[in-house]
């Protein structure tokens, strides 16, 4: 495809993904969930609800039954294994996240991945449009203050997010993520694929989701996990200190 005669401006594609942000606030739905890393790879079904900025609720099951069970609030975690009979506690900080999600992103960020939203804070004031005639998307180049820059790939129509990359300070590509299967929900574009991929730690985590439903009203003991009877409780935050 020839590029446009006119480029958008940063600031232009950026006001998409700004109006996403503010008017998508909360999901409930049931996806599949593929993981892989150095070690190990698997995929298991699971119900996901999140409520922006950092409430989430995963639910991982079997033909069994629940397998885990995930909640953060903002401010807590709670990890339930029925198998185990055991729930762990602590901070939602994200080295307590990584013990059991097995990626290390706050509790924000794993709210904005599974809205389909970058990861990390935008700034447009210092970045660069260019049109890839290769893929047939905007580029959007957005310095990061420490160095390195996030690249954010874009469909010119409709103006959709396709990927979003972190280069470290040589240029190599640390980190992306894609979007992908954007189907029409609630009036509105959501991409049914999402996937991260941790390129330095050789971590990629995948969503595929199979129902979606956007903006429901989800009360907030939906993301927390008061005490089960016969349930021994841990607190992770004193293990961190072991």
């Amino acid at each position: 495809m020839p590029p446009p005669t006119v480029l958008p401006s940063a600031q232009e594609l950026l006001s998409s993904l700004a109006t996403r942000r503010q008017t998508l606030n909360s999901l409930r739905g049931l996806a599949q969930l593929v993981y892989a890393d150095t070690q190990e790879k698997g995929k298991a079904k699971q119900a996901v609800a999140v409520q922006a900025p950092n409430h989430f609720r995963l639910e991982l099951f079997s033909l069994l039954g629940i397998v885990s069970l995930f909640t953060g609030d903002g401010q807590s975690l709670a990890a339930y294994f029925p198998k185990e009979k055991t729930v762990y506690r602590g901070a939602a900080t994200p080295l307590n996240i990584a013990r059991f999600l097995r990626i290390t992103l706050s509790d924000q960020q794993i709210t904005s991945l599974l809205l389909g939203l970058p990861i990390l804070p935008l700034d447009g004031t210092a970045g660069t449009v260019r049109f890839d005639t290769d893929k047939s998307w905007y580029r959007l180049d957005l310095p990061l203050p420490g160095g390195g820059v996030q690249v954010l790939w874009f469909d010119p129509q409709p103006i959709l997010l396709r990927r979003w990359e972190m280069l470290d300070t040589n240029g190599a590509v640390a980190a992306y993520m894609s979007l992908a299967d954007y189907r029409q929900v609630d009036g509105r574009q959501f991409p049914f694929e999402i996937a991260l991929s941790d390129v330095q730690g050789q971590q990629q985590a995948s969503i595929l989701y199979e129902r979606v439903e956007l903006n429901p009203s989800l009360p907030a003991s939906l993301f927390t996990l008061a005490p089960l009877p016969g349930v021994q409780e841990i607190n992770i935050d004193t293990l961190a200190t072991e």
